[in-house]
């Protein structure tokens, strides 16, 4: 079974024909579909990071439809339990239900293996009736979907997991679609990272699907409005309206779910600041064009207050019971008896919907939501435009998704904005309500273990026997409830030159834990030390050197100096120490910093991907990358510190470290002979050329120590003991 970009074309042409000759039949195939037609026709291949039992893997970037080929082939180690699994993660939006659609439909229309069979389905709660009802599981490939949305999931996530993968043991290839902070957070024996699909005893391959790069936001945008579109509709500059648009997005452009929206956004204003934002501007120019069309075609009882009120109470009946996709038997015993609510057997919706109607034929038909996104967004409002005078109670049913639209929906509305917001009895360990606006809360008997509140106005928030163990707080809660955070403290300041400053901060002792729940592998920072507040600039370094090798050197030297190797940097380092002042109490050196204690400085006592937290959209605001660098490096200070004070650890450069620390060996790729591992040393960080989650706290790279690069700089440790003096490096001629 392989799967290939060419095959997107004659699938839509397979498609047709299908439709044809067997009406509706296509629509049976998986209740995950939105529009099959559409699904094909605007499909963008996404791009991943892919690591397999087989040597295979593309950690940085990688065509999907490459690693499920692999995946299919020859990537399968099948002495491995979970060799044949793979687990296919991604952030909200990022496309893993399309991802399994199409490989469902290539299959049923003949563009995969025809002897191989092929199952889709969500997952709930009948999954493993259905998984043990399927014959010759030897000769099936079998695809599950919305592990994060799994109702059986609740209360034990990593179980319910552990039960599908021994089910599925069987199976030729398995498929599971999951979020990826969810995965990591409540099923994986790692909390993020390389080799992150162990699982108890299974160890499965593991796909990451990344958001969409500007290429393919412009190529999906050529799909969706192809000109001879733009003719029939009589709308020459559709395209350029959805550019626009998608520019106003900002960030929320690179999620492919949140790009097909984008039609609804034309007649849209101004930016998005975030993702509530847009899809308030979205549910609105959707009730307003389903208004417009039941006018059009005569249809009565169809209004923007019917619509909008029959859309909060299907989507909060679906948030109360669990379920994705409900039959319409169901749904109209939900609208009112009396005849005065919407009348939905009548209506029409297009293939872009909010919400979708899928008829299969002898009056069989389901409604669900085109996202779950869009369904947890009014579910959110009715519990916004629901709520009392003086309060908003977030109900037990909500999902963190859910809470997050309620949170935001408060502080975007004059209405709620002065209403105390309640969260009773939650479940909310892990949760991130990073930058939310949490003032006058009142958050009573839930777990917090490990939740991070980074950035949250948590102004008369009140915590009422809650459990906060290991929750990331900016501050202390005006109550003294959150957990203490390490003091960075006494920061010091080296006069290298006129105006030429070395600024540090004070790293107290720690420790971290780099295991997982089950296997903890605790990293102890016995001595406490000074760091870099920033990476060595140019002119620093200059300084010292009376050189400047980087690459992007500029007049003012205040970007990080880079085309340096290990050993200049070290050189760099005993210079420094000879201009220590004499007859201190105790002897002191500069070196760099070992790789543990960099790392510890970086989480800032945090157990995040990131040292601010989880929410990779909140990246741009803490370093330079990929995605906003312009190519090249920025002075060091132009983004958010991290909790303790330091600026640029993700990102602008990699930076430089003393070794390659023994305690983290079970976590390397031993790519080097024994004979050589004593030539390279680790560079942490990420830089400007490098993906958001290259940059991540757990990600590590190394370098040979005397070899150099534009995107690697280092930053400097000052510790105790007596210098240890090199010689200096050769410079060449």
């Amino acid at each position: 079974m392989y799967i290939s970009a060419d095959w997107l074309a004659p699938l839509g042409e397979a498609l047709w024909k299908a439709e044809k000759t067997h009406p509706g039949s296509i629509r049976m195939l998986s209740d995950s579909l939105n529009d099959p037609h559409e699904l094909v026709r605007c499909y963008i291949e996404p791009k991943c990071r892919y690591e397999d039992h087989m040597g295979n893997s593309g950690k940085s970037s990688c065509s999907a439809f490459d690693a499920i080929n692999l995946f299919m082939g020859d990537g399968v180690d099948a002495s491995i339990q979970g060799g044949n699994q793979m687990l296919v993660l991604g952030n909200s939006g990022t496309g893993k239900t399309s991802l399994l659609s199409v490989l469902r439909l290539a299959q049923v229309l003949e563009h995969r293996d025809r002897s191989v069979r092929c199952e889709l389905f969500r997952l709930g709660l009948d999954s493993l009736d259905k998984i043990g009802s399927i014959a010759n599981p030897a000769q099936t490939v079998l695809l599950l979907d919305g592990l994060n949305e799994d109702r059986e999931a609740r209360s034990s996530p990593r179980q319910r997991l552990l039960d599908l993968l021994e089910a599925t043991r069987e199976f030729k290839r398995v498929l599971i679609a999951c979020d990826n902070r969810y995965f990591f957070q409540n099923t994986s024996d790692q909390s993020a990272g390389d080799k992150g699909g162990r699982i108890g005893d299974f160890n499965c391959p593991l796909m990451v699907l990344l958001d969409f790069e500007i290429d393919q936001v412009e190529l999906y945008l050529r799909k969706r409005y192809p000109k001879n579109w733009q003719q029939k509709l009589l709308k020459g500059g559709a395209i350029e309206q959805a550019a626009l648009q998608v520019a106003n997005m900002g960030v929320l452009k690179h999620r492919p779910q949140m790009l097909s929206l984008v039609g609804y956004l034309l007649e849209n204003e101004g930016s998005l600041p975030d993702e509530y934002a847009l899809m308030e501007a979205v549910s609105v120019q959707w009730l307003i064009e389903e208004n417009e069309r039941a006018a059009k075609n005569g249809l009565e009882g169809v209004s923007m207050e019917t619509l909008y009120e029959s859309a909060k109470e299907i989507s909060t009946r679906m948030a109360e019971i669990g379920m994705y996709s409900v039959s319409a038997h169901r749904v109209h015993e939900w609208l009112p008896a009396d005849g005065s609510g919407l009348p939905l057997e009548k209506m029409e919706f297009d293939p872009y919907s909010l919400l979708q109607k899928h008829d299969y034929g002898a009056g069989e038909r389901s409604y669900r939501f085109s996202h779950q996104t869009v369904q947890e967004f009014f579910a959110a409002q009715s519990v916004l435009d629901n709520s009392g005078d003086d309060e908003i109670v977030v109900p037990e049913y909500a999902t963190n998704k859910m809470i997050d639209y309620i949170a935001r929906g408060r502080s975007a509305s004059e209405e709620h904005s002065q209403k105390k917001l309640v969260m009773r009895d939650l479940k909310l360990a892990n949760f991130g309500f990073e930058s939310a606006d949490l003032k006058g809360a009142i958050i009573e008997g839930a777990d917090l273990t490990d939740a991070n509140f980074e950035n949250a106005n948590l102004e008369e928030v009140e915590f009422v026997q809650c459990r906060l163990e290991g929750a990331s707080f900016d501050k202390a809660d005006t109550d003294g409830t959150a957990s203490d955070q390490p003091n960075p403290g006494l920061p010091v300041s080296f006069e290298i030159e006129d105006g030429v400053h070395l600024e540090m901060i004070w790293v107290e002792p720690g420790s971290f834990n780099i295991g997982n729940r089950d296997t903890p592998v605790e990293i102890v920072i016995s001595e406490g030390f000074w760091l870099g507040k920033y990476p060595v600039t140019q002119r620093i370094y200059e300084s010292i050197m009376e050189l400047n090798p980087s690459s992007f050197a500029t007049e003012e030297g205040e970007r990080p100096v880079e085309q340096v190797s290990w050993n200049d940097a070290q050189y760099f380092c005993e210079e420094m120490t000879r201009l220590l002042p004499e007859g201190l109490d105790e002897p002191f050196r500069f070196r760099l910093p070992k790789e543990s204690e960099w790392v510890h400085a970086c989480r800032a006592g945090n157990s995040t991907n990131y040292s601010y937290g989880d929410n990779e959209r909140m990246f741009g605001q803490y370093g330079w990358y990929s995605g906003n660098s312009d190519g090249r490096t920025h002075k060091p200070g132009g983004k958010r510190p991290n909790p303790w004070g330091f600026h640029d650890m993700h990102g602008n450069v990699w930076e430089w470290c003393y070794d390659r620390d023994d305690d983290f060996a079970h976590r390397l790729i031993n790519d080097f002979k024994n004979e050589e591992q004593e030539e390279v040393r680790a560079i942490r960080g990420g830089g400007w050329s490098s993906l958001v989650y290259a940059c991540r706290i757990a990600n590590r790279n190394w370098f040979p120590l005397h070899e150099y690069s534009n995107n690697i700089g280092f930053r400097v440790a000052l510790v105790r003991g007596a210098p240890k003096i090199v010689s200096k490096p050769k410079v060449d001629e």
